[in-house]
């Protein structure tokens, strides 16, 4: 009687009559720590053979999508009040700025949008799996192995899993082509983005051999009071960002700035509650 909104979301949810049994409860992602690696300015950058932060021209990320490296990685790593209006509105300065400098754009390559078109057109007249099938064996696979609580054989096994469920993803096909208002294609091609985020999301946690914020392995758990690595913290070899490769499912490591541009560096500490 006093909790009438939760009673209808049990039933309209979970199919639970919440004054005779309790309410499921399932473990879900929050905000994703990590992002497209940018700028303070918003640019886009990627790394070469002698820059680690080498401007892609004219893309940009900002807010949750994004990772500028501040206190982590972004939102939940800092707070969205920092990632729309201090990092958005340099990105939108930034923006003005080029755009008021740069008149022309370069000439569209011949094959511009081959790429695209490849990818909607390799879901037509295949016979494989529905998409959300395989979405669900995605979500429970990176429920069980890339949750809260996380052990090395599991992140391990888990690392597997994805990478056969990505060979499902590769296998996707439509039984309803047609072009118009199509939601079983926009499910796979959601889907094909899903096993990306997946994919990078285990395969980086599990080379990361360390405790850190909400990366807590049990393996590498230790005393609160332990100097040398508090609570698993290994920052002699893991202060580094860990980036993700989709073309040869490959990492890289960049280093961490810390040492901010007009302010004293604040040094590592051990997060606490």
């Amino acid at each position: 009687k006093r909790l009438p909104s939760v009673y209808e979301i049990g039933v309209n949810f979970a199919n639970v009559d919440i004054t005779k049994e309790p309410i499921p409860v399932v473990p879900t992602i929050h905000y994703q720590m990590g992002g497209i690696p940018t700028n303070i300015n918003g640019q886009v950058v990627t790394q070469n053979a002698t820059d680690h932060n080498a401007v892609v021209n004219g893309l940009y990320a900002v807010g949750e999508c994004s990772c500028v490296s501040v206190h982590g990685a972004n939102r939940l790593g800092t707070n969205s009040l920092l990632d729309l209006l201090v990092f958005g509105r340099a990105a939108g300065n930034h923006i003005v700025d080029f755009a008021s400098k740069t008149k022309s754009h370069k000439p569209l390559p011949a094959d511009a949008a081959d790429f695209t078109l490849s990818r909607l057109n390799k879901l037509e007249g295949r016979g494989g799996e529905y998409a959300q099938d395989v979405a669900n064996d995605m979500r429970a696979a990176m429920q069980q192995h890339a949750g809260v609580f996380r052990t090395q054989a599991s992140m391990d096994e888990g690392v597997q899993k994805i990478a056969a469920i990505r060979e499902r993803v590769n296998a996707i096909g439509l039984k309803d082509t047609s072009k118009v208002f199509n939601t079983a294609r926009i499910e796979a091609l959601e889907v094909d983005n899903l096993i990306e985020s997946a994919q990078a999301t285990m395969v980086s946690a599990a080379a990361r051999r360390e405790c850190r914020g909400a990366h807590t392995v049990s393996d590498y758990e230790r005393p609160v009071d332990d100097a040398v690595a508090p609570l698993g913290r290994d920052d002699a070899n893991w202060m580094k960002h860990t980036l993700w490769h989709s073309a040869d499912n490959s990492l890289t490591y960049k280093p961490v700035k810390l040492k901010p541009l007009t302010v004293d560096s604040v040094p590592p500490k051990v997060r606490t509650f």
